[in-house]
């Protein structure tokens, strides 16, 4: 067994090396590690499990909250968001920067992506925050960075995946994102304070301003607190959600005047494609699942970190390494796909709480967005954005590092992840 392990991985690292898409590497890699070890018997072992990973109603959210994103992006609701967002932080220094962070968060909280986040408010951002005295790279890395809270705060695609491959309550990984999330935007918001020292003199907005921008943003402002009520209360389950939340943005794209068949059309193709390539990776990542289980990997791996006197630091700042490592090379889902497997089984026997290991993943996964050389964050918005791919990896490094401390920060105190759902009834 150790034998075709090694053999396997080795196999796999080839295929990453190689450029082959991640889901084909791993399924080649599970199938050709299985068969050596089991025979034509584990092919068919595998083939029901890839079945039986796609089938499953709580996946049914995937598309469903991709399409919500989606749908709000061709009905032009961030424009409206970032609107409201420039009138209240109109009175502080470094204004416009705060607002992108809070447009993100809110946005984040309607897609559950984090490039659709960054793509979707970088192309209203962008250009209003290099005429209020942001350079191009320092806004681009704002966006990315922002985009980021796109997988953490409710609902989140990539807390809905941890869900499903460790059997844990999406409604209570969901509301455990919540403060995590807005912690970081708080973070985020006084960093910008802090280095926007040429933002242009703050002017408080008047009253009427501040009402009539509130009013055009509140159809789009009440979707997520309606999510996050829902889920909370026990109300809907979140793929249940999920289904409201699409026809919420329809019904209001067509009601604004922003949404036609067209839009529809187009939405619904760029949700198709993406929920393509997030089940193809599922399904691959639990043939790869079920070959480390045959080969023992992950229990092999946790009696290695057990027995080598590490502690619960030493550990913590190994996966930390390990998930910038990766991040560097693997999108973020394919990512968890891999590591999940492994390092929750080291996760438990550290006493990590499983909703709080969710947490401190997805957090993992966001450095993943914006790590080059692979950032697909970085990618989007410096092609949205004219921006030079380096000049911006340059400016990303701080919230990098913000987001490294958050995870630590949740695995040290982890009632900020699980507070929050302990409540639930």
């Amino acid at each position: 067994m150790v034998v075709a392990a090694t053999a396997a991985l080795a196999f796999f690292a080839f295929c990453l090396l190689a450029s082959v898409p991640v889901f084909v590497g791993m399924g080649l890699t599970a199938m050709l590690g299985t068969w050596v070890a089991e025979g034509t018997l584990g092919l068919q072992d595998m083939a029901l499990g890839a079945y039986n990973a796609l089938n499953s109603f709580v996946l049914l959210a995937v598309p469903l909250y991709i399409l919500a994103g989606t749908l709000s992006e061709e009905s032009g609701l961030s424009d409206r968001l970032f609107s409201f967002a420039t009138t209240v932080t109109s009175g502080l220094r470094g204004g416009l920067g705060i607002a992108t962070i809070l447009a993100c968060a809110i946005f984040a909280a309607i897609s559950g992506s984090s490039v659709a986040t960054a793509a979707t408010i970088g192309l209203v951002a962008i250009p209003a925050l290099a005429k209020n005295g942001f350079s191009l790279p320092r806004a681009g890395a704002l966006i990315a960075g922002g985009g980021t809270l796109g997988i953490l705060i409710p609902p989140s695609i990539g807390l809905l995946l941890y869900g499903v491959l460790t059997d844990q309550s999406i409604g209570k990984l969901f509301i455990a994102g919540l403060m995590p999330g807005l912690v970081l935007v708080i973070i985020m918001a006084l960093f910008v304070v802090v280095t926007q020292r040429n933002a242009p003199a703050a002017k408080a907005p008047d009253l009427r301003t501040l009402m009539r921008e509130f009013v055009l943003a509140l159809p789009i402002l009440g979707l997520p607190a309606l999510i996050l009520v829902m889920i909370y209360t026990g109300i809907a389950t979140a793929t249940e959600v999920a289904a409201l939340a699409v026809v919420y943005v329809t019904v209001l794209g067509y009601g604004l005047g922003n949404l036609s068949l067209k839009k529809l059309y187009r939405a619904g193709l760029h949700a198709a494609q993406t929920t393509v390539m997030i089940l193809m990776l599922v399904a691959f990542g639990a043939l790869m699942t079920h070959f480390m289980t045959l080969t023992r990997i992950p229990q092999g791996i946790t009696e290695m970190i057990a027995d080598s006197g590490l502690g619960f630091f030493g550990t913590i700042t190994l996966m930390v390494l390990a998930f910038l490592v990766l991040g560097m090379f693997l999108e973020a889902l394919s990512m968890m796909l891999i590591t999940i497997p492994i390092l929750f089984p080291v996760a438990m026997s550290l006493g990590i709480d499983p909703i709080a290991f969710g947490i401190f993943v997805v957090l993992a996964i966001e450095v993943a967005q914006i790590t080059p050389p692979v950032g697909i964050n970085l990618f989007t918005v410096a092609k949205i954005g004219g921006i030079r791919f380096e000049q911006m990896a340059k400016s990303i490094v701080p919230y990098v590092l913000l987001m490294i401390l958050m995870m630590y920060a949740v695995a040290y105190f982890q009632g900020l992840a699980t507070w929050l759902p302990n409540t639930m009834e």
